[in-house]
């Protein structure tokens, strides 16, 4: 294993390593900064917790400091898909950049945007931004990357998912066209990666910790659930049942969040939670309470499943099923860092089965089966599964195309008959009963006398 000390890194960034106890070099590390510091093009692909963020965020402070260049804009632009991983930067930034004068400002979604112009009028050498926010600032002129040396796209399989593809190549275009540009990705064959690789020259492509590996250091499971409300008992079940001190609980609609939420907080337990409507300043509160240990549990949509680097967390519940195998990928990579044991937990449904197996198949592992003693599901999976392990349908039979075609005929013709018929018996009725749209007169009977 290398050492980031012995890496040719410049000495305040050693000092700052030495102060963060960081030692060893991870394997993304190891091969990234390098190539980085020599001043190449890079797309790089590592799973989540791997070191990414510090194997980009070191060259490109040694770069600034080796240097120093007065009086310019804006020379390093990181582009990140949601707020917090942008805050969650931000911090990494100030731990690494301690020991200098480099300075961050940061453009998010959910603040003062009077605020953000004044921070990007003071050019400070790094901007830390979201690029929806980002986009408002260089439609309205408020940016300057005219003297843009490093552009940097974290998760950029994550932006790619949340429909920022246009968003990135209009930011791209506000850069100035000689700098170094850095791309990092949970992985490099996402469909969309092709719209944006106009941003980058001739770059060097990275592949380390294939995501589709299971971590090893993490147990994964699943326990089958009727309905929502036998989930929210199972939650409960599992964190008593865990002791769990820390516990992170994914949900796919901001409204079984919330309900999940106020249901733990009914039950004396302490929980917060956060999605997309949720005010930046509430979502930045309720992260920095869970850091702190003052919540036990955090509810979350999938907008905290990437990124977010929260020590110590013992249980991952996903009471929905990860819509794709990237996403569930990043959503159990939030327990087991750093070497830790950790533990996930999936709750699955009938309705999720055949979701659930593709995830297994995506990452070449079964989960392991686990029952909660009094909370057993009346849902016992498939009777009939598929080898690729999906539940087994009842297959219709199959009606031969000539038969079809044969009975269709029939119907038709049969359809026509019965047209024909009844046209012909309304005509009859009308020529007997009027003439000319006239009643036709009856005659009078004589009576007998």
């Amino acid at each position: 294993m290398k050492l980031l000390q012995q890496m040719p890194l410049h000495k305040q960034l050693k000092k700052a390593l030495a102060a963060l106890g960081f030692n060893d070099a991870t394997e993304v590390q190891q091969q990234a900064i390098p190539e980085a510091l020599a001043g190449k093009d890079l797309m790089v692909s590592a799973k989540t917790g791997s070191g990414k963020t510090a194997a980009f965020m070191l060259p490109m402070l040694d770069i600034l400091l080796r240097d120093q260049a007065a009086d310019t804009s804006t020379r390093v632009l990181i582009l990140l898909p949601t707020r917090e991983l942008a805050l969650q930067t931000q911090k990494t930034f100030q731990h690494l950049a301690r020991f200098t004068q480099i300075r961050a400002g940061l453009i998010i979604g959910g603040e003062a945007y009077k605020f953000q112009v004044a921070t990007i009028r003071k050019n400070p050498e790094v901007l830390i931004a979201t690029p929806g926010r980002l986009v408002e600032h260089i439609e309205k002129g408020s940016t300057d990357f005219s003297d843009l040396e490093i552009l940097i796209l974290d998760e950029a399989d994550r932006m790619l998912d949340m429909g920022f593809a246009d968003d990135m190549n209009t930011i791209a275009g506000a850069c100035r066209k000689q700098r170094q540009s850095l791309l990092f990705s949970a992985t490099l064959k996402h469909r969309g990666i092709d719209k944006i690789l106009s941003i980058l020259t001739d770059p060097l492509s990275i592949e380390v910790d294939s995501h589709r590996q299971p971590h090893s250091q993490i147990t994964q499971q699943i326990v089958l659930a009727d309905d929502l409300k036998h989930k929210e008992k199972l939650v409960l079940a599992l964190i008593k049942e865990q002791q769990a001190k820390k516990v992170m609980v994914f949900c796919k609609t901001r409204q079984q969040c919330e309900q999940l939420g106020n249901t733990l907080k009914f039950q004396q337990v302490s929980v917060g939670f956060i999605h997309g409507e949720i005010a930046q300043s509430d979502r930045k509160q309720v992260m920095s309470r869970f850091r702190d240990n003052k919540l036990q549990v955090l509810v979350a949509t999938d907008v905290a499943a990437r990124g977010l680097d929260i020590e110590a967390v013992d249980l991952v519940i996903n009471f929905t099923v990860a819509h794709s195998g990237d996403d569930h990928v990043h959503r159990v990579g939030r327990t087991g860092r750093a070497g830790e044991k950790g533990l996930a937990v999936t709750l699955i449904s009938s309705l999720e089965w055949n979701l659930m197996s593709s995830i297994e198949r995506y990452l070449k592992i079964r989960f392991e089966h686990r029952k909660i003693k009094g909370l057993v599901a009346r849902y016992t999976g498939p009777k009939k599964l598929k080898k690729s392990g999906k539940a087994a349908g009842s297959k219709k039979k199959k009606i031969p195309s000539n038969a079809k075609s044969s009975k269709t005929a029939t119907k038709a013709k049969h359809q026509k008959r019965k047209g024909a018929a009844k046209k012909g018996s309304s005509g009859a009725k009308k020529s007997s009963t009027q003439r000319d749209g006239f009643a036709v007169l009856k005659k009078r009977e004589s009576k007998k006398v």
